[in-house]
């Protein structure tokens, strides 16, 4: 093995290494606990109900990831093109910036020539999502009574773009969605930017936000906007912390 593959080999596993023991740490330190914000008495005029969507309303279908990648002609071209150290300088670079999926499959495919043809491939896999339908449940129950539903993910635009094609039964619930673009510079959670561009968005708004996301990180961030959170972990603890906090 040269000494340049060798130092790429132990790149790569320092940040995976970091990006694993970062997220034990934040498991272990952040207790799972409302926002301590002020919370007006909730009705469908004076609140918005926010939600994230990967790991609340969807989820991974590795599966269906498999079955995507194993099917595809291009596969084998696709292994031969990630061979190129520059490429995993590249993802080592996104990862440890925290990038989002999106400038992975994209940012790379318009980056490098011989990535280019698999951007189609990598939304596609990156939309293997196995839809949580208790909580399309409970975001049809919202929107019977009125409430204004948000989305506020980190998905990424152009592949949301395809999600919107693939799951319109999810899409159909929200008003208003505030994602990480090229445009934007790939704002997202937990960054103050993301929070800040998303009010941005409800300037004229002065409704209260209810922000339901799996990520205890998020819910702290949104806390320092006036946000009420809830960490999500499953229905029946989403419904019951709903209720504590006088949704009905």
């Amino acid at each position: 093995m040269s000494f340049s593959f060798y130092v790429l080999f132990v790149s790569l596993f320092s940040v995976i290494a970091y990006s694993f023991a970062k997220k034990a740490y934040q498991k272990k330190e952040i207790v799972k606990q409302f926002a301590q914000v002020k919370c007006k008495p909730i009705t469908p005029e004076n609140t918005i109900i926010t939600f994230d969507l990967h790991d609340v309303i969807v989820n991974y279908d590795y599966s269906e990831i498999s079955k995507t990648f194993f099917k595809s002609k291009k596969k084998l071209k696709l292994l031969i093109a990630m061979l190129n150290p520059f490429v995993w300088y590249d993802i080592i670079k996104l990862k440890w910036h925290d990038s989002v999926a999106e400038q992975y499959i994209v940012g790379l495919g318009e980056k490098y020539a011989s990535l280019k043809p698999y951007i189609p491939l990598g939304i596609r896999i990156a939309n293997c999502q196995r839809p949580n339908h208790q909580v399309i449940k409970l975001l049809k129950e919202l929107k019977s009574k009125g409430y204004t539903l948000h989305l506020f993910s980190n998905i990424g635009a152009q592949i949301f773009e395809q999600f919107k094609i693939k799951f319109p039964e999810i899409i159909k619930h929200f008003d208003l969605t505030s994602i990480p673009s090229k445009q934007n510079g790939y704002l997202k959670k937990p960054y103050h930017k993301a929070f800040a561009h998303y009010l941005e968005k409800l300037k004229h708004d002065d409704r209260q936000i209810i922000f339901i996301d799996d990520k205890a990180q998020n819910i702290q961030k949104a806390a320092s906007y006036g946000i009420i959170g809830v960490h999500f972990s499953n229905l029946y603890q989403l419904k019951k912390d709903l209720a504590t906090i006088g949704l009905k």
